[in-house]
């Protein structure tokens, strides 16, 4: 029987929360697992005869986790310490972990209030800037989403992904919003009760991880319906644990061999950067080009030195509905995505390139508005002007479709063949390519996508 020797655990502890960490590492020495080393969030242990231990945890806000050793100021204390039985086991950036064996030994820290302080100078130096910025990324991350909302309502209401990050980046929001408030109101009371001669204690962190895992769940449940988001999710998840990995070990290596502090802050964050940039940008690369997540077409061919797909998915309005067309070969395709609040169905029948060239052609996309208040905004979205291109939709008469309205894109102020057709409960962009636009034709294409 192979006897593990190390263990690792995911640890999930604020800085402040000292008697929190000093009381897990004594139930877990008492199981036979004494600390090694660390971290954010993944702690590792080794295995010892099962003891009773007592632990400290000590501040200090002028160490940091790119120190090379103690400071002189820790070894100081270490020297002071030994003499009540407590030794260093482990540093943590500017916490330091002391253990004792002894039943009852003195206190480390004695006075309440100087406890207080110095945690909030190392809350100040490292965590309350760290918090900050991830809430500055939170915002960033809602503002992004909310602008996907202003431009495209259409694709947003659309995808479940997009839709489900709304209450993903909200809890995010509130779960960051209210460890930090936790951690004002706690030093408030600390203070007050420091002043009377106690330290008080930080308590669990209930909230926090219950909107951590609200919003973990929403994240699961936007993924699972789409393979190209969740091969998406893994493959960015494994990168930043990646960056993570390779960032850390680099910055223990510069630990091990002395490397100073500033030099070995720069190195890492640099590193950081660097494959954050690279890794990424060559992981998006992949994804576009290898169409990751993406289903794989029936057949294929050759046309120039590239090969294209011909898909054969069954759409509800062809070409040979219209017109009759001999020997010609098409590709067809249809996506859909859909949510409770939008479905769109993009549907294509393009010939093969270098086949047929004068064959028409046919494209369009069925917007069904399932919540009757986003019909409005989802039409003046789709009949939006855009300037860049010189594009603008105008009003076409909608009789000769069978619908309630419609209008013609124009192209520099051209007409073209374009057409955005409006029903009660859907809205529907057509691209006949090459089709003689017949009232028979425009008639048969209203009452197909009225329908479809």
């Amino acid at each position: 029987m192979v006897v593990k020797e190390k263990t690792y655990r995911f640890v999930f502890f604020s800085l402040y929360q000292w008697e929190e960490m000093a009381r897990y590492l004594e139930e877990m020495a008492a199981d036979g697992w004494l600390l090694d080393k660390p971290g954010n969030t993944l702690w590792r242990f080794r295995r010892v005869p099962p003891q009773k231990l007592r632990f400290e945890v000590v501040f200090f806000p002028d160490a940091s986790g790119f120190d090379p050793g103690p400071t002189e100021g820790l070894r100081v204390m270490e020297d002071y310490s030994a003499r009540d039985g407590w030794r260093l086991l482990a540093q943590w950036g500017q916490a330091q972990f002391f253990v004792n064996d002894r039943e009852d030994p003195v206190p480390m820290e004695t006075d309440p209030v100087v406890q207080v302080e110095t945690l909030r100078k190392a809350m100040r130096r490292t965590m309350l800037p760290a918090h900050f910025l991830l809430l500055g990324v939170i915002l960033f991350q809602l503002w992004m989403e909310l602008s996907q909302l202003w431009k495209d309502p259409v694709d947003f209401f659309s995808s479940s992904f997009y839709l489900g990050m709304i209450p993903f980046w909200l809890l995010l929001l509130a779960a960051q919003g209210c460890e930090i408030g936790r951690y004002f109101l706690w030093v408030r009371q600390a203070r007050q009760a420091a002043e009377d001669g106690v330290f008080l204690s930080a308590g669990p962190q209930r909230w926090t991880w219950l909107l951590l895992g609200l919003a973990v769940l929403i994240l699961v449940w936007t993924t699972l319906g789409s393979a190209l988001w969740t091969q998406s999710l893994a493959i960015w998840s494994g990168c930043y644990l990646l960056i993570l990995l390779l960032t850390t070990l680099a910055r223990d290596a510069m630990k091990r061999r002395g490397v100073s502090r500033r030099v070995n802050r720069a190195l890492s964050i640099g590193l950081c950067v660097l494959l954050t940039f690279g890794l990424l940008s060559g992981v998006t690369a992949l994804l576009i080009q290898r169409g990751i997540g993406r289903p794989k077409a029936p057949e294929s061919y050759q046309f120039g030195n590239h090969t294209f797909s011909i898909w054969q998915d069954p759409i509800p309005l062809r070409v040979e509905d219209l017109v009759p067309v001999a020997g010609v070969r098409y590709s067809s395709r249809a996506e859909t995505e859909e949510t409770f609040l939008l479905a769109r169905r993009k549907y294509s029948q393009d010939t093969l390139l270098g086949e047929s060239p004068e064959a028409p052609e046919l494209e369009y996309t069925i917007v069904e508005v399932k919540a009757a208040f986003l019909y409005n905004l989802c039409r003046d979205s789709m009949v939006k002007e855009d300037p860049l291109f010189e594009r603008d939709w105008r009003p076409a008469d909608p009789a000769p479709w069978g619908a309630n309205a419609a209008y013609r894109m124009y192209r520099h102020g051209e007409p073209d063949d374009w057409y955005l057709l409006c029903f009660p409960d859907r809205l529907a962009e057509v691209q006949p390519r090459g089709l003689d636009l017949t009232p028979e034709v425009m008639a048969t294409i209203g009452k197909r996508l009225k329908t479809s």
